[in-house]
This record gives structure tokens, C-alpha cells and sequence, in this order.
């Protein structure tokens, strides 16, 4: 994702909770405490509740980046690297950057052999990684492992290296028997839901 989309990403969520604490902070207890009617108290609360709720959920999924460890022969020729990337082996590192809640990177590492393809939330999802693991490892404390991912396609052009993605993703696809859906969201057959 191209650092302007991500940057807007970041700016939207980071103003809906600003519109949030406007209206559920200050409005709603200054209603509570003029007397006004339930029904309008509810409606200025939902006024602050509902577009924060959406902009969590529906961009959530949203991959700002995607940084691939690569073994150093993969680096020598971009032959080599088209070869690894190709057959990538499920062991490779990935870190997979979305954004967080406050418009935070928010880094989730893992292999290739934890993504397969599929398609959730309307579309908006097209990779997932089973987290029950890294949920029970995790302190009581820490957030829950990101696990629903939306890895946009068009942007290889943007980037040296971007069409590396493209590769993987065919790969997890043909891993999986071209269940679910591939980079961008495209269907690609029909998967486990």
C-alpha cells in the first residue's frame, strides 16, 4: 500500500476517535446531565459510537506492508530472487504491517506456511492465519494476534521489488489448491469460510 493510502488510513482512524470522544466523552454526559430525552442522548452517543466502530472494523485487515526475510543467495540477481520468490519455502519469514486502532504500525510475524487465501468481511479480507497459538503465548495484557489480512494488488509498480508479492501469493494459492482468494481480492475458487 502506497504511503499516501496509508497515511489517509492513519489520519481517518485517528480522527474517528476524535469525532468518538467529541461525542461520547463530552456531548453525552453534558446531555445526560441537561435532562434531555433518552432517545435523543442515544442518537448523539451513536453519533460518536457508529463511525468508530465501522472504521475499526472495516479497515482493520487493511496491509500497509509486507517485508519478506530473504536467505542472502535470494539477494544476488533478481533471476535468483524471481526463482525464490517462485518457490518460496513455507518456513520464509514475513512481517506483515497493518494499522492499529490509533493509526500505530502494528507488526504481525510469521511464515508463509501460516497465510492461506480466503475471503471474509465482504471482500475486505483475503488472506488468514490461524492465531490460537500466538493467543495462548501472548500475556493477558497484549492485544490479540492479527489474523484477517487484505494485501492490496496494483501497487507493484510503486515499489522496486512489489511484484515479489505477486509471486508469493500465487504460491499460497497453488499451496492451498487455489482455494479462497489471491492478492487483491480477486476470486480465485471458493474457499472455507
Amino acid at each position: 500500500m502506497p504511503a499516501q493510502e496509508v497515511t489517509f488510513l492513519a489520519c481517518l482512524k485517528l480522527t474517528t476517535l476524535f469525532v468518538f470522544g467529541f461525542f461520547d466523552l463530552i456531548m453525552t454526559p453534558a446531555y445526560i446531565a441537561a435532562g434531555e430525552p433518552v432517545l435523543k442522548t442515544t442518537g448523539v452517543a451513536l453519533c460518536g459510537l457508529i463511525p468508530a466502530a465501522y472504521v475499526a472494523w472495516a479497515t482493520s485487515p487493511f496491509v500497509a506492508a509486507v517485508h519478506m526475510h530473504l536467505p542472502p543467495y535470494a539477494r544476488w540477481s533478481r533471476a535468483i530472487l524471481e526463482r525464490f520468490a517462485r518457490s518460496a519455502p513455507p518456513n520464509t519469514r514475513l512481517d506483515v504491517t497493518t494499522i492499529s486502532l490509533i493509526g500505530k504500525p502494528r507488526v504481525s510475524s510469521m511464515t508463509l506456511s501460516d497465510l492461506r487465501p480466503a475471503k471474509r468481511r465482504l471482500g475486505m479480507v483475503n488472506f488468514v492465519r490461524d492465531t490460537k497459538l500466538a493467543n495462548a503465548q501472548r500475556q493477558w495484557w497484549r492485544f490479540r494476534a492479527v489474523g484477517q489480512f487484505n494485501v492490496q494488488e496494483g501497487n507493484e509498480g510503486r515499489i522496486k521489488t512489489g511484484w515479489v508479492w505477486n509471486e508469493v501469493a500465487e504460491g499460497i494459492k497453488k499451496r492451498f489448491g487455489g482455494a479462497g482468494t489471491g492478492a487483491g481480492g480477486k476470486i480465485i475458487g471458493t474457499g472455507r469460510q
